[in-house]
Parts: structure tokens; C-alpha cells; sequence
């Protein structure tokens, strides 16, 4: 009699499973195929330097910008893909490699970073909108700019609809520990350059986030153990970053 499969009650070396019968799948770690392929390829210059074939440290210097074409490429395979930061990475290391290689002068510089510019402009332009806000001109809605400055706004409605936070060379604070979203959930949509945007929630909450990052971060640091109730508030925040920072977070 011939026999297959795991054990009884063996778990399969690719996960468990989610009950009696289930399916069970491999999953693929990009991340980690990423760091190993990467110790593979300084092994491998390591090995053809000392057998004389190249010299590692010179290649290095030349092709070294592939780490980051590597690291968009995996950026942008990712579910959900980060497509903004993926294509960012992929575009900086296609343009450094042209200049390590030595295909683009040192003068084109000159050329680059005033395109990056305007590329970066444009981000934020096509962004300018950030997500509807329904009932936009009652007191369930709140604005606070900081240019050059600091900024603190906060609110106890108990229907609040949505924000927009604008912090310029400057921080802004936004406290809704004391406010409720309407049923119909409540958006908040910041933009920092140079700058940081702080928004506090209290816990149970739902938070969904939509960012555009460009030099920036936007960090959803609120707790999810336990996860929220499925009729938990939802807050919808829509961030642009620009050389600046956005938490979301429960406490200062």
C-alpha cells in the first residue's frame, strides 16, 4: 500500500492551513528574495575578483544604481503595489546608472534635477483634490495651515466629516480623540512640504489610507490588535508628502 502527502496533523512547510481540506499555497517573500538575491550577487563579484576576471570594487561603483531598479521592480510587484514609490525608485536608479555607467555626462545634471522637479509639481497638482468631502461648509468640517509656523486644531463633533491640514516649513496637529465620524465615515486630507501633519484618533477606529509620498512618509501607527468591529468609525485620510511626514497615530 502506498502512501502520500503530510502526516496526520502535520503542518505543510509553506504554512498551515486554514482548516480540514483546505487549499494550501506557496507564498512568495519578495522582500526576502530580494536581500538573498542581493548576497548572491556580492558573492559572486566577490568570486570573480579574486579569480581575476574583474575588478569588483569597479564594478560596483558602475552598476551599484541596480539596487534600486531592483528595489522598484519589487516595490511595484507588491499586493497592493506602491506605484508611486515603485515607479520613483525604478526612474532615480535607471537615471543614476546612466550617470555611473558614464552614457550621460556630468553636465546633464544641470538637466535632471529641474525635471525632477516638475515631475515632483505635477504629483502634487494632479493630487490637488484629495477625496470628497461632503457637507464641506458646516462645523463638522475643520482647516488648519501652518506656514512657517505650528498649528493645532481639534474637535468633539460628533458627526465630524472631514478635515484639511496644510503644513508648510511648519507642523500641524489635528485631535479628533474627542470627535466621532459621520455614518457616512469622514476624510482627512493633508499636505506637508517640508513640514509634518500629526493626526490623533482614539482607538477602534478604522483607518484607510491613500498617500502619495514624494521624499515624504505617511505612517498609519494606530493599533490594530484586536481589529476594529466591522461598524467601527471609518476615517479616510489622503495624504501628499513632500519632504515632510504624516502620522496617524493615538497619542502626541
Amino acid at each position: 500500500m502506498s502512501t502520500s502527502g503530510s502526516l496526520p496533523g502535520a503542518a505543510a512547510p509553506w504554512g498551515p492551513a486554514t482548516g480540514p481540506g483546505a487549499p494550501r499555497r506557496r507564498v512568495t517573500d519578495l522582500g526576502r528574495l530580494y536581500v538573498g538575491l542581493l548576497v548572491v550577487a556580492l558573492g559572486v563579484l566577490g568570486l570573480l575578483d579574486a579569480a581575476s576576471v574583474l575588478d569588483s570594487g569597479r564594478a560596483i561603483g558602475d552598476w551599484w544604481p541596480v539596487v534600486l531598479i531592483a528595489a522598484g521592480v519589487l516595490t511595484l510587484a507588491e499586493r497592493p503595489p506602491a506605484l508611486l514609490r515603485g515607479a520613483l525608485l525604478t526612474a532615480a536608479g535607471a537615471v543614476l546608472l546612466l550617470f555611473s555607467t558614464g552614457v550621460l555626462e556630468e553636465s546633464a545634471w544641470d538637466f535632471v534635477w529641474p525635471a525632477a522637479v516638475v515631475v515632483a509639481g505635477v504629483l502634487i497638482v494632479v493630487r490637488f483634490q484629495g477625496r470628497e468631502i461632503a457637507g464641506a461648509g458646516t462645523d463638522d468640517v475643520v482647516r488648519s495651515t501652518a506656514v512657517f509656523s505650528g498649528a493645532k486644531a481639534a474637535t468633539g463633533s460628533q458627526a465630524f466629516r472631514g478635515a484639511w491640514l496644510t503644513a508648510v516649513f511648519g507642523g500641524v496637529t489635528l485631535d479628533l480623540r474627542g470627535a466621532r465620524p459621520a455614518p457616512e465615515g469622514a476624510t482627512v486630507n493633508a499636505t506637508v512640504a517640508f513640514g509634518g501633519a500629526d493626526i490623533l484618533v482614539p482607538e477602534g477606529w478604522r483607518i484607510a489610507v491613500r498617500s502619495t509620498p514624494i521624499f515624504g512618509g505617511v505612517d498609519d501607527k494606530t493599533r490594530h490588535e484586536p481589529p476594529p468591529a466591522d461598524d467601527a468609525p471609518v476615517l479616510h485620510v489622503d495624504a501628499v508628502a513632500l519632504f515632510g511626514g504624516v502620522d496617524i497615530k493615538h497619542k502626541r
